[in-house]
């Protein structure tokens, strides 16, 4: 219980200001982020993996490593099964992306750690600043915050995520 509050709480606070620092970043290449939840021993609830890319557009082919298992034992793929990109576009600096109905079966930790891994591995790309998710060209209605940027990411190990309190003590009734 108290990983999942520090996932949380840790993960996404969107529109908190600051970053922690992200995994590093291979030289000539993109990093492929991945949810790193499942290995409780992971300093950060992400990590990534190198991708040098096949030439031609990097925006398809991430988009597809993302949505392909990792080979790094420890991570996972935070999407569901059958996720595609349905259409893609750049315009000022801001990667829209439609995506299949899968997509939006995601609420809670599970869309926070997807929303993530495709900020942080898309806002690599030259040009990218920021990255606008539809599904089947609807917003996700319970979103807070529909354009993601890394700059609103806020990653940590847990380490400043508050105790969880203890229960009140009853009171004793006033006499």
């Amino acid at each position: 219980m108290r990983r999942r509050i520090a996932a949380l709480g840790c993960l996404l606070a969107l529109a908190a200001g600051g970053c922690a620092p992200r995994p590093e970043e291979p030289e000539g290449g993109y990093c492929v982020y991945y949810s790193a939840l499942s290995d409780r021993f992971a300093p950060l609830p992400l990590d990534c993996e190198p991708f040098e890319g096949s030439g031609g557009d990097p925006i398809p082919a991430l988009v597809d490593a993302l949505l392909s298992p990792p080979e790094t034992q420890g991570l996972t793929s935070p999407f569901p099964e059958g996720v595609r990109l349905l259409s893609w576009e750049v315009e000022e600096g801001r990667l829209h992306l439609d995506l299949s109905e899968q997509y939006g079966g995601l609420s809670g930790v599970d869309l926070t750690v997807a929303d993530a891994c495709l900020t942080l591995t898309l806002c690599q790309v030259e040009g990218v600043e920021s990255v606008y998710v539809t599904v089947e060209g609807r917003e996700i209605p319970y979103r807070r915050v529909q354009q993601l940027g890394p700059d609103g990411l806020l990653l940590t190990d847990g380490t400043d995520v508050p105790p969880e309190e203890p229960e009140p003590s009853p009171t004793p009734p006033a006499s």
